[in-house]
């Protein structure tokens, strides 16, 4: 070891005072609460009232990090894309071919809407709330971006047919996830959700998937959704 390399300072961790843990928890706790408020309520309907009572903290604390709704319903915006898109990167790369991956992904999203309130709010709220701006359609951008690149070389290679371009095809299939989210939501209160996409990726298998592949597709789509089958008889 040189001796310039070990009269070197090792770093310093970071480490955070009792004072940034409480702030942490605090704004946490507000964000949590506030997603079950928004997912309940809507973001119309939220009051700061009902996000104080549901968090569990005062409202001067609330006040002192987040100066109104909107900074609010922001920052649940951003938690459920922290949340949202390393899980449908990961469920992405865990499957081998392009069509698994594109249904393991909406699995994987499928069973966060489900789980998560967080998630839930964030995706109703860019659906419901155009004031919130840009940031509330990040999300869906960043998806179609990374749909899009899985679904240019097969394309290509001819793994997969279409007459649209990666990223038409791309737009369309998570315009059919979402329509299919929201009446599953509006319906079912989601009850139904892995059948109405077990059926749109069964539509999906004809109109993208070369014949002598499709039976090897729908087998993808079942053993994904398989475990709504008692719901379907």
């Amino acid at each position: 070891m040189r001796k310039d390399e070990a009269n070197r300072e090792a770093p310093t961790a970071v480490r955070r005072t009792p004072q940034q843990s409480r702030s942490q928890e605090t704004q946490r706790a507000v964000v949590e609460g506030a997603a079950r408020v928004f997912d309940r309520e809507g973001y119309g309907k939220a009051s700061l009232s009902m996000i104080v009572e549901e968090s569990g903290i005062s409202q001067g604390s609330m006040y002192f990090h987040f100066k109104s709704k909107e900074q609010i319903a922001l920052a649940v915006i951003n938690e459920q894309h922290a949340r949202s898109l390393p899980l449908l990167t990961d469920a992405a790369d865990s499957s081998p071919g392009v069509f698994e991956r594109l249904v393991s992904v909406s699995r994987a999203m499928a069973d966060q809407l489900r789980d998560d309130a967080v998630v839930r709010a964030g995706i109703r709220l860019a659906m419901e709330e155009g004031a919130l701006g840009a940031p509330a359609g990040n999300f869906y951008l960043n998806w179609v971006e990374m749909t899009s690149a899985m679904l240019a070389p097969a394309l290509e290679r001819g793994e997969l047919t279409s007459g649209l371009s990666p990223e038409a095809l791309a737009k369309s299939l998570i315009g059919f996830f979402t329509g299919v989210q929201l009446m599953s939501q509006a319906t079912s209160a989601r009850d139904d959700l892995l059948t109405g996409l077990r059926d749109m990726w069964l539509l999906a298998v004809d109109a993208m998937v070369r014949a002598a592949d499709r039976d090897g597709a729908v087998h993808i789509v079942e053993t994904a959704f398989r475990v709504d089958s008692a719901q379907r008889e």
